[in-house]
Parts: C-alpha cells; structure tokens; sequence
C-alpha cells in the first residue's frame, strides 16, 4: 500500500480518489492552503482513506487575517480526521512578500503543533536561514519536509536539530536531471523518507497535467530504483514511516 503524504484532493473528481485506491495509494493527506476547505472536510468524511491537514501557507497569508489561524487551530484541535497542520512555513521567492507576517504566521501555526502534539508539513523556498532559526524553537515536532529541493548538506543540519524530521518527494525527484534531489535521497536515512504527489501540481516525468495520485507508485518504483532498492520494500518502507509521521 502507498500513502500520499501531501496532496490537494479537493481539486480532483471522486473518479481520480477511486482510481488512485485502485492502484493501492490507500492513504491520502490532504494539505490546507487558506486553513482546511469544505470541499476537503467532505471528501475526508466519505473517504476512509482521506486525512485532512489545516494551514495557512505563507503565500496565501495576505489573503487571510488572524481570525484564519484561530480556524486553523479550532480545525485541528476538533476534527477527527486532521492528522497534521500544514502546509505552513516560508517562501521568499517574491520579494515582494512581507516576510515578517510569513514568520508570524509561521511560528503560530507551530505553536499549535506542539500545543497538539500534531505533525508539520513544512513549504519552504529561499529562506532556509530564517526557517532553521525558528523552527529550532519547536525541537519536539514532527516535521516533514514537503517536496524537498534543498541541498543535502542543509537536510544534514536539518537532522542535527529536529530530532523527527522527514523528507518528503515526489515527480521531480525521479527525473533524470535531478541529480542534488538524488544525492540527498542517497545520504537519507531510509526511516525519513516519504512520497508524495502534490496532486494536482508537479507531474512525475512523461505524464500531463493535471498529476494524480494514482501517479504514486510510478513515483515510488523511481525513488526505489534511485536507491537501488526493490519497489515492494520501498512502499512498505515508505507505507510504514507515513504512519509513523500521521498515526492513522
């Protein structure tokens, strides 16, 4: 069985939920970008295999005000089904962003992590500095690295200060020009590595968009070849360390 640690179900039909089960991804956690939608909350209530997270991500936050965090926080506190908050963190990509609202925002939402004993799905783009800074103050966390593009030398620090840290991947890992998302792969402990789609987003190589989850075991039997491990193994791995993270 596979589990998609990251995805955005509630952009795709009931028939793409069915065809991904049908390809054993039987777990599927589903990220929050303004807090957790209806759209989500309904899917997961139908969906035995659906888990919700609740989060505000940082490029979404000036859509939003302080009252979304208290939603965030009532959401995971209340629904049964969320399993994590997310997906939460920085992205200084535009220049334009206000980066100390992304950091309040930010470091909230972590607080309610830990308050809840509840994992982080982590987006981070061009503000490692800031990010190891703050997330150092919430030692205890799981957190998950979503979609990870960073340098293995970072993912070591990662490592040296989060003593729960995982590594999620997806479509652009298995490309054959993804040679530093390889390297990182291979100096990985095996118990920190997860997959994902980040559907409806990132396509693996050689299929359109929009990606699905049903895409995932293309995406696993790639990692695994990348650390020349066989495909059944890498899904029980990977099937075993999601559980680990979301406890479901």
């Amino acid at each position: 069985m596979w589990a998609d640690t990251h995805c955005h179900l509630d952009t795709l039909t009931e028939q793409e939920i069915s065809r991904a089960v049908s390809a054993d991804v039987t777990r599927f956690a589903v990220a929050g970008v303004t807090g957790c939608t209806k759209e989500a909350e309904t899917l997961a209530e139908h969906h035995e295999e659906v888990f919700l997270m609740a989060g505000i991500h940082p490029l979404y936050i000036d859509k939003t005000d302080k009252t979304a965090l208290e939603l965030v926080h009532q959401i995971a506190a209340t629904q049964p089904k969320c399993v994590a908050i997310g997906e939460i963190g920085l992205d200084y990509f535009d220049k334009g962003v206000d980066r100390n609202r992304q950091k309040d925002f930010f470091r909230r939402q972590l607080e309610f992590a830990d308050d809840l004993n509840l994992p982080v799905s982590i987006h981070l783009r061009r503000a490692f500095p800031d990010f190891l800074e703050i997330i150092k103050s919430t030692p205890a966390v799981t957190v998950v690295m979503h979609m990870y593009s960073g340098s293995a030398e970072f993912a070591r620090q990662l490592q040296q200060v989060l003593p729960r840290v995982f590594f999620s991947f997806g479509g652009p890992a298995i490309r054959a020009d993804a040679r530093k998302t390889h390297s990182v792969l291979r100096i990985l402990p095996f118990d920190r590595i997860l997959v994902e789609t980040d559907s409806p987003d990132l396509p693996p190589p050689g299929m359109s968009s929009p990606n699905v989850p049903s895409n995932l075991p293309r995406i696993g039997a790639g990692i695994a070849a990348i650390l020349g491990m066989g495909i059944k193994d890498f899904e029980i791995l990977t099937w075993n360390n999601a559980r680990e993270v979301f406890q479901w």
